[in-house]
């Protein structure tokens, strides 16, 4: 097996300053996601007179998530054969026009577009910086940035909320203009990061060596784990309703809760990644235990244990599949290694909220749904420790 690229030693600071460069580009996705989501209601009455607002409205909430999940192996392939520095500039400069262009559009079929190209940079963006964080560090160094950049995307998501509600207070369009602070990066990617030097026994675009049985198995665990952790932000506010809980302030403060507990188990990551498969087995397990405590709990402080059990769990199992899917991947196809992750990742994001409604319809409730799912990620948990006993965390 080939050994990672060589790199070229750099000063402590810079290379510090470069990884947390490198995981900026994370909070993008989020913004995409969430930034939003406030205003919803606001856009929906603002195109009233479109008798298709009611669905175009959230496909244009969504599309960018859809786009990311299914361009990302083609960005991984295009990161590989002509560099990640310059994919990755580009992307944000495009993702930054994208990104405004709904303040001065007038047409829900223009906007989707412009959403659906948000997406496609995404995927850019997404590869790019982590498969630079993987050409610069090795073994415990990638492991650590590896979690920080989980840490970076679930921490962001809160003060995005926040951030997206207070303007939308003046108009539904303003929030859009947040996007804009992408170019911010750019300096910041152009003055600090450097391309990694290519392997020079690798041929450029080579795809012999990709080990597709170990990327089909994490691939899937991947998707499978993105799939169960969106069930907490996405339906938590529905359990507690259940409840009679209906105050914001006590949903977002739950949902909050759940997200620092992401924090946590990207911490303890670092301590179990060479660990063997057993923490791998133990984050679904985590999740598993998480809804069910979630769906079986009788009060607020429950639910609160619940998400927080359930965000234990995805907080190590992000940077661990990660780690795993790049562990020994040589240089040249370390942007598509990426590229497939992200897009299983972002495909189980996407899939999440439509899945639970479909068992929801079969079952006849959200409550039955959710137990189905928890029983499932319970499974994985066995099937995670049987499929990857063989599989190395490091390089």
């Amino acid at each position: 097996m080939m050994s990672d690229a060589v790199v070229r030693v750099v000063p402590s600071r810079a290379a510090t300053a470069q990884s947390v460069s490198l995981i900026l580009p994370v909070i993008l996705p989020v913004m995409a996601a969430v930034l939003v989501a406030p205003v919803i209601p606001d856009i929906t009455r603002a195109f009233a007179a479109d008798p298709n607002a009611g669905l175009l409205v959230p496909v244009a909430i969504t599309i960018p998530a859809l786009m990311l999940a299914l361009f990302s192996p083609l960005a991984g392939w295009l990161a590989d054969r002509f560099g990640r520095k310059r994919l990755l500039v580009a992307a944000l400069l495009v993702y930054a026009v994208c990104g405004v262009a709904p303040i001065w559009l007038d047409h829900l079929p223009v906007i989707i577009l412009s959403r659906a190209l948000l997406g496609i940079c995404e995927a850019a963006v997404m590869t790019c910086s982590t498969a630079l964080i993987c050409d610069h560090n090795q073994g415990r160094e990638r492991a650590r940035w590896l979690a920080m950049q989980s840490v970076m995307a679930s921490l962001s998501s809160i003060p995005l909320i926040v951030i997206g509600g207070l303007l939308g207070e003046q108009n539904w369009r303003t929030p859009f203009a947040i996007y804009g602070l992408a170019v911010l990066i750019v300096p910041a990617v152009l003055l600090l990061v450097e391309e990694a030097p290519r392997e020079a026994d690798s041929p450029a675009g080579g795809i012999a060596g990709f080990p597709r049985r170990r990327f089909a198995i994490i691939g899937l665990l991947a998707l499978a784990a993105s799939l169960l952790f969106y069930i907490m932000p996405i339906q938590i506010g529905f359990l507690l309703a259940m409840q009679g809980i209906t105050s914001p302030q006590k949903i977002g403060l739950a949902t909050a809760t759940g997200s620092l507990a992401i924090l946590a188990g990207s911490m303890i990551f670092r301590r179990l990644s060479r660990k063997g498969t057993m923490p791998a087995a133990a984050t679904f397990a985590c999740m598993g235990v998480g809804l069910l405590t979630m769906v079986l709990a009788r009060d607020f402080a429950g639910v609160v244990a619940g998400a927080v059990l359930h965000g234990f769990g995805w907080g190590i199992a992000l940077p661990l599949l990660l780690t795993m899917a790049m562990a020994g991947l040589p240089f040249d196809l370390r942007g598509r290694g990426t590229g497939v992750f992200m897009g299983a990742v972002f495909i189980g994001q996407f899939l999440s909220p439509l899945s639970v409604a479909a068992i929801d319809g079969v079952l006849g409730g959200l409550v039955p749904a959710i137990k189905v799912f928890a029983v499932l990620s319970l499974l994985l948990a066995i099937a995670a420790a049987v499929s990857l006993r063989e599989t190395r965390t490091d390089d």
